[in-house]
């Protein structure tokens, strides 16, 4: 899957599990995702959402810990954990 549009699925992916009340072509790709200093403010509800989700659509696991939240730092960085082999 090409880089950019696996970026703009994500990016709906969370404005769809999770509520926002942001446009997905608002999101930064570098954006903080997860957290109270995020734009967005997600919280431990809104990661589990999204890590489900990614299991179901692309089939990569995000295991608890450190894995989850490096995976769920950023578009950028979610993009990279499911493209990785």
């Amino acid at each position: 899957m090409e880089l950019n549009a696996l970026k703009r699925e994500l990016k709906a992916l969370v404005v769809e599990e999770c509520d926002v009340d942001l446009e997905a072509h608002e999101i930064e790709d570098d954006e903080r995702l997860i957290g109270s200093d995020g734009r967005m403010d997600l919280d431990s509800l809104d990661a589990l959402s999204i890590s489900l989700e990614v299991k179901s659509r692309y089939g990569k696991r995000i295991d608890g810990g450190n894995e989850t939240r490096m995976a769920l730092s950023s578009i950028d960085a979610l993009a990279e954990f499911i493209l990785a082999e």
